[in-house]
């Protein structure tokens, strides 16, 4: 019969410890087994467990959650089955969307999937908008969550919206097209957006860019529910104070509404889930425009520096 070295059975009994803290605890909760590893769905199902016991993981993937003794990191930027995890660790951002797709407080920080920031930060600041806003219903344990491509890429986002941000129903349905650009949502006045890499410069003085999202309209609420038709204005006969002002005399829109406040998200952002202007007359007047006030209570201009007498608004 052959002899069995000592060092023989001291590795032995420490692939025996190895595996019992990979496999013991976790089998009781039939999360991993030494034969087949964690189960096939793993990536799709951690979630639950994780947040019940985050510490059994650490167990294998350390501390860190940088490997281990797996030598699986939990925060790899090279795909695992297919995926790419955890963009920063699961024991800081444990909840919520952060703890795969970036850090908080804003989300997507970086260039990879799923952590690509693109446009995300412009959209979470603004108030009342969440991952939710525009990944509707795309959460934890949808079948279009954390799922891979044949390839083993990253599958693109699932993007939709919920029916607070419908458009006026005559100019079609939201879409998500494949240039990355949305069309037919409230937000953006129902026109097609920039793509998601790229912006809006809202601090230059040019109307096409305030175009960009705010249609002339003819009515209240036409063609969207953003469109800057302001009503009549009976003593000349106009019917758009908007038409009048910067179609017939050339005005730039910061002419009258204040670029300080509309590149302040809180107050030119305001109220996206409503089908109604948030109060524009809060952007009129003050340096650097060429009105010196605005009442709202009056709707009038005062001191304003294209004409001497003082113009009424009628929304």
């Amino acid at each position: 019969m052959p002899s069995i070295k000592p060092s023989h059975v001291l590795l032995s009994a420490l692939l025996s410890l190895a595996l019992g803290g990979c496999g013991d605890r976790n089998d009781k909760a039939v999360l991993f087994s030494p034969e087949g590893g964690h189960p096939s769905d793993w990536v799709s199902t951690h979630k639950a467990s994780a947040k019940a016991n985050v510490a059994s993981c650490d167990e294998c993937h350390g501390k860190n959650y940088d490997g281990g003794i797996s030598k699986v990191s939990c925060m790899s930027q090279s795909a695992v089955s297919g995926f790419t995890c955890h963009a920063t660790s699961p024991a800081a951002n444990l909840n919520g969307c952060v703890s795969c797709h970036g850090g908080l407080p804003s989300g997507p920080f970086g260039t990879l999937a799923p952590n690509r920031k693109a446009a995300h930060t412009k959209h979470t600041a603004l108030p009342g908008i969440g991952c939710g806003t525009c990944h509707f219903k795309a959460g934890y344990g949808t079948p279009g969550h954390a799922m891979a491509d044949a390839a083993g890429g990253i599958r693109k986002a699932t993007v939709a919206l919920p029916a607070d941000f419908d458009v006026n129903p005559a100019s079609g349905t939201f879409g998500y097209n494949a240039d990355g650009t949305c069309s037919n949502v409230s937000c953006h006045g129902g026109k097609v957006t920039p793509a998601w890499t790229g912006s809006i410069n809202i601090v230059a003085n040019d109307n096409n860019l305030c175009l960009k999202c705010h249609e002339q309209g003819t009515a209240a609420g036409v063609p969207q529910y953003n469109s800057f038709y302001s009503g009549v204005f009976s003593p000349n006969g106009i019917t758009n104070l908007h038409a009048f002002h910067v179609v017939d005399q050339g005005a730039n829109c910061t002419d009258c509404h204040n670029i300080g406040t509309l590149t302040d998200y809180q107050q030119h952002f305001g109220g996206l889930t409503t089908k109604t202007f948030t109060i524009p007359g809060n952007t009129i007047g003050g340096a650097p425009t060429k009105i010196g006030s605005y009442t709202l209570s009056t709707k009038t201009c005062s001191n304003v520096v294209c004409h001497s007498f003082n113009a009424q608004w009628i929304k």
